[in-house]
C-alpha cells in the first residue's frame, strides 16, 4: 500500500503519495475504457473500493524532481497492471463516483471538443462550486467585519496558472478617520478565499492592509480587470476581477485609508534618475512597474534593454562605443539584410482590408517579450514552467539557453535576471544546480550550465558585469533611446513605422476590448495571441523621453487610461492592376457589432452578417474577390525564389483572425482543473 492523496480533475485522476521519493500519477479518463466504479474484494469486510483500468499512465516529480513527464503504456505490459485500487479513508466512493462520471464522460465523445465546447460542458460541474459568500470564520481578528454582503469573484494570477476564488476586504471604512488611522487600520485585511476547485494549500490567503505598499490597476489578457497588491516584504499578488467595475471597486475602497498609494510619480522618478539618485536599473524597474510589467504574469513581464555587443573578447571594455549594441534600434533592426527583409515584407502585405478580416501591416510578427523567451532564460531557474508550457517536456536541446556566445535570430530583449545583483537566485538561472536531464544536442554535447563570455569568470561575475554596463556612461546616454521604442512615443503608430518598431497590432494596448467581445471563437483566437506572442508595455510618454544630461527638459506623460493607436498602412501599391474596367459597386460595411470591433478600425464580421453580406451584395463581393485576386501578385504570396517560402512563416499564425479561417474548430489543450474531492486514499 502506498498513502497519499487522490484528486480529481476535469481529464483525469491524480495520485499525489505521501513519499516524495513516488512519483506523482495521473490517470487520464481518455484511456480509461469504463468509467471508474467500487468493487468488493474482501467478502469478509465487505469493504468496497475504487477501481479502474488505464491504459496509460504518467509520472511526474519522482524523488521530488522536475523531469520530463513518462508515459508509461500498461496495456499490454508484462510488468505492470491496468488494474488501479484506490481505498478511500475520509470519503465516500458514492460521492466519488458521481463527481468522476460527468468527466469520464466528457472525455469519451465521439466527437473531439474544442476549448469553447469543453468549457460549455463543464460549467455545469465548475460554476457551483464558484462562490461569493465569505466564510467569516476565516476572519482574523473578533473586530473585523465585512464590507461587502457578497465576495467580489476573482482569479489569483501566477506565471501560467490562475486559482479561482474569491476577495473579501475587512474594517476599511470607517467613520471616524482619526480613530480608523490609530486604531483599526492594524487589523484590516484583505483576504483571498480560494474556490473549492483548488484546495490544495492554505485554506485562506490574508495580509494587513498596513502592509500594502503599492496598489496598481493592471490589464490582463488585454482586460482592464487586473489588481496588483504589493506588500512591504517584497511579495506581490495579481488578481484578475470578473469586471473592470467590480476591480475599480475594490481599488477605491482601499485607496480610502492611505491616498499616496495612487499618486503617479514619474516625473519624480525622472528628476531622481537625472540626478543620479536611482540607478538606469532601478529606474527601469519603475517604468516596468508603471507600464503594467509584472513577474506574476509571463504574458507582461518586466523588459530590460540587451545592452552589450561583445561577448568575444577576453576583457570587456566599457569605454568602447563598439562594446554595445545600439539603443537607438530595436533588435529586429539591427542587422541591416534582416531589416531590409521585414520592410519588404511589410509593403507587400495588403492593406486598407481590416473590415474583411485582414489585420493591419506589421514589421514583426512575433515580440521581444513572450512567455516563451521569459522561460527561456529561466528553464533551469523554473523547469516547473517549461513542464507547464510544453506539456510535460522540455523544449528541443537546440533550442535551449545553452550559451551566451550564440546570437539567436529573434527579437528578444532581456529579463531583470540580467542584471539583479541583489536576487537570492542570481546564479541559478545561469546554473544547473538541480541536475536537470535537458538532453543532449545534434552534437552530441549535453546541455548543463550555460556557456559564459570569455570576459565572466563566473556567473555571479556575468551578472556583476552585466550591471556595470547597464549603469556605465555609454549606456546613461542612451538608455532614453530605448526608453522611446519600448515605453514612449516610438512604441506605436507612426512614429513607431519610421523606427521600425511597428509589432502586430493585438500585441498593443486598446488594440481590443475582450469584455465587448462576445463571439467565443474571437475570444478564443486573441486569448491565443496574448498567451503566446506576448504584449506591448503600458504606453507612458507622449513625447521625446528626456536624456539623463538633459535635466530640466519637459516630457508629456501618457493618461493613467488607455492608451490607443491608429494603424499604420502603407498606401496601395502602384503596381496594381487599374479598377476602372471594374464594374462600380457601393458596397456596404459588414454589419458586425461593437463587440467585433477595436480601436484600430479592425472589425470581424460575425457568422451571421458575413452571410447576410454575401446575399445582399453578391456583386460587390465577388467584385472585392477579384480586386484581390489582381492584389495577389503584391502580396508577396508566391514563393518563386530562394528562402522566399520562410518569408510568411512567422506571421502565419496571426491570419487565424481571418474571415475565411476564424471557423475552423481547433482543439486548443489546456491545464486540468482541479475538483475539490481530494481524498487521503492507499493504492
Amino acid at each position: 500500500k502506498v498513502q497519499g492523496r487522490l484528486k480529481l480533475c476535469t481529464r483525469s485522476i491524480m495520485f499525489e503519495p505521501q513519499d516524495v521519493m513516488q512519483p506523482i500519477l495521473k490517470f487520464p479518463f481518455r484511456d480509461m475504457d469504463v468509467s471508474p466504479c467500487a468493487e468488493i474484494f474482501d467478502e469478509e469486510s465487505n469493504e468496497l473500493y475504487l477501481s479502474f483500468d488505464c491504459n496509460t499512465v504518467v509520472e511526474m516529480k519522482e524523488r521530488n524532481v522536475d523531469h520530463p513527464y513518462t508515459h508509461r503504456v500498461l496495456a499490454n505490459s508484462s510488468v505492470y497492471s491496468t488494474k488501479v485500487i484506490f481505498s478511500l479513508v475520509h470519503s465516500k466512493i458514492h460521492d466519488f463516483l458521481q463527481a468522476i462520471a460527468p468527466l469520464w464522460s466528457l472525455s469519451h465523445k465521439k466527437s473531439v471538443l474544442n476549448k469553447i465546447d469543453e468549457e460549455c460542458f463543464l460549467a455545469p460541474v465548475l460554476e457551483p462550486r464558484h462562490t461569493d459568500v465569505f466564510d467569516a470564520s476565516l476572519l482574523v481578528d473578533f473586530r473585523e467585519r465585512p464590507l461587502y454582503t457578497k465576495c467580489k469573484l476573482v482569479d489569483r494570477i501566477v506565471p501560467l496558472l490562475k486559482f479561482p476564488g474569491a476577495m473579501m476586504l475587512t474594517n476599511l471604512r470607517f467613520a471616524d478617520p482619526v480613530e480608523s488611522m490609530s486604531r483599526d487600520v492594524a487589523s484590516s485585511r484583505v483576504y483571498f478565499q480560494p474556490a473549492q476547485i483548488n484546495n490544495i494549500g492554505d485554506p485562506v490567503l490574508n495580509f494587513e492592509y498596513a502592509k500594502v505598499v503599492g496598489l496598481h490597476k493592471r490589464r490582463h489578457m488585454l482586460k482592464q480587470c487586473g489588481l496588483e497588491v504589493l506588500l512591504d516584504d517584497r511579495q506581490s499578488f495579481f488578481y484578475s476581477f470578473r469586471s473592470m467595475q467590480d476591480r475599480d471597486e475594490i481599488y477605491a475602497t482601499m485607496l480610502q485609508v492611505n491616498q499616496t498609494l495612487q499618486q503617479n510619480c514619474t516625473r519624480e522618478m525622472l528628476f531622481k534618475w537625472q540626478h543620479r539618485q536611482v540607478s538606469n536599473f532601478e529606474y527601469l524597474s519603475f517604468l516596468n512597474d508603471q507600464a503594467g510589467r509584472t513577474t506574476n504574469d509571463l504574458t507582461q513581464y518586466p523588459v530590460f534593454p540587451w545592452v552589450i555587443a561583445d561577448y568575444k573578447t577576453d576583457r570587456l571594455d566599457l569605454t568602447d562605443p563598439h562594446t554595445f549594441r545600439d539603443l537607438s534600434k530595436p533588435v529586429g533592426a539591427l542587422n541591416a539584410d534582416r531589416l531590409a527583409y521585414f520592410q519588404q515584407r511589410f509593403h507587400n502585405m495588403p492593406s486598407g482590408m481590416e473590415a474583411e478580416g485582414l489585420p493591419p501591416p506589421f514589421l514583426y510578427g512575433t515580440h521581444y517579450s513572450t512567455p516563451g523567451y521569459v522561460l527561456f532564460y529561466l528553464v533551469r531557474m523554473a523547469p516547473e514552467y517549461m513542464l507547464c508550457l510544453q506539456n510535460g517536456k522540455f523544449d528541443a536541446p537546440d533550442r535551449l539557453f545553452r550559451s551566451c556566445l550564440t546570437n539567436h535570430a529573434d527579437l528578444k530583449e532581456l529579463i531583470p535576471a540580467f542584471y539583479d545583483t541583489d536576487s537570492p537566485h542570481v546564479c541559478e538561472w545561469l546554473q544547473n544546480t538541480r541536475n536537470l536531464d535537458l538532453g543532449t544536442t545534434q552534437t552530441l554535447a549535453r546541455v548543463g550550465d550555460v556557456d559564459l563570455p570569455p570576459w565572466a569568470d563566473s556567473a555571479h561575475d556575468f551578472v556583476e558585469k552585466h550591471r556595470e554596463a547597464l549603469e556605465c556612461d555609454y549606456v546613461s546616454e542612451h538608455l532614453h533611446e530605448w526608453i522611446d521604442l519600448i515605453f514612449g512615443y516610438k512604441q506605436q503608430g507612426a512614429e513607431a513605422l519610421a523606427a521600425n518598431n511597428l509589432f502586430y497590432y493585438l500585441s498593443y494596448e486598446g488594440a481590443v476590448n475582450l469584455e465587448m467581445v462576445t463571439d467565443p471563437v474571437d475570444r478564443c483566437s486573441f486569448e491565443a495571441q496574448i498567451q503566446e506572442f506576448g504584449q506591448t508595455p503600458k504606453l507612458l510618454f507622449q513625447s521625446p523621453h528626456p536624456a539623463r544630461s538633459q535635466v530640466g527638459m519637459d516630457v508629456s506623460l501618457a493618461p493613467m487610461d488607455v492608451a490607443t493607436s491608429p494603424p499604420v498602412v502603407p498606401s496601395v501599391s502602384t503596381r496594381l492592376t487599374s479598377e476602372e474596367d471594374l464594374p462600380e459597386v457601393v458596397e456596404q460595411p459588414p454589419v458586425a457589432s461593437s463587440s467585433s470591433s477595436s480601436s484600430w478600425g479592425f472589425k470581424r464580421p460575425t457568422l451571421s452578417s458575413t452571410f447576410s453580406g454575401l446575399t445582399k451584395n453578391v456583386s460587390g463581393f465577388k467584385a472585392s474577390l477579384r480586386r484581390r485576386c489582381m492584389e495577389r501578385s503584391s502580396w508577396g504570396w508566391t514563393f518563386d525564389y530562394t528562402t522566399a517560402a520562410a518569408m510568411w512563416d512567422e506571421s502565419l499564425p496571426h491570419f487565424l483572425h481571418s474571415k475565411y479561417t476564424r471557423y475552423k474548430t481547433t482543439t486548443t489543450s489546456t491545464t486540468d482543473q482541479r475538483v475539490d474531492i481530494v481524498e487521503r486514499s492507499h493504492a
